[in-house]
């Protein structure tokens, strides 16, 4: 499901914050803590727009010191980075896959730690716990892709199209 990302400007009012969705006009809501803004927000714009609360994302931003502001400023531009990584990673073990190269291969190629070998490994053959099911792809493989680790005869075939949630990183001795 796509989503679509909204932005929430908080701003305090004696004990409440009043939220207004900068990509809407006229929408506006209030939480008594900032922990619940992103949820009241995405609600009322789901409401709004007659559509999924899934597919709707909120950053939010609130009206904090200069310092706060560039650290949450900082850390939306490393996640929107992070997230396109794990797209471009996905994007190019689809087409390794689609290549023929054996998954291990790829992940060398690719300087995956072992925590992100073996996140896209499990979606790559549908048995990753709390992500979205991997998708067929469109276009057929040339060849199976039974190389890969846990790759079935049954040519489930393989599009790693995971979720743009990254993966965890594992420190050397692979402990997560």
């Amino acid at each position: 499901m796509d989503t679509t990302t909204f932005t929430a400007l908080c701003e305090r009012a004696g004990r409440w914050w009043t939220i207004r969705v900068a990509q809407m006009e006229g929408i506006t809501t209030q939480v008594r803590s900032l922990d619940q803004a992103e949820v009241v927000t995405r609600q009322l714009i789901a409401r709004t727009l007659g559509v999924p609360a899934e597919s709707i994302r909120v950053d939010v931003l609130p009206d904090a010191p200069a310092p706060v502001a560039h650290a949450l400023q900082m850390r939306h531009t490393a996640r929107q980075a992070v997230e396109a990584a794990v797209r471009a990673t996905r994007d190019a073990l689809d087409v390794l896959a689609h290549e023929g190269i054996a998954f291990g291969d790829a992940a060398t190629m690719l300087g995956l730690s072992p925590g992100e070998i073996e996140q896209y490994r499990r979606a790559a053959v549908g048995d990753t716990p709390g992500q979205p099911a991997v998708t067929a792809s469109p276009l057929q493989p040339a060849k199976p892709l039974s190389g890969w680790p846990d790759a079935t005869a049954s040519s489930k075939v393989l599009t790693v199209l995971i979720s743009s949630t990254a993966p965890e990183r594992t420190g050397g001795n692979g402990a997560r």
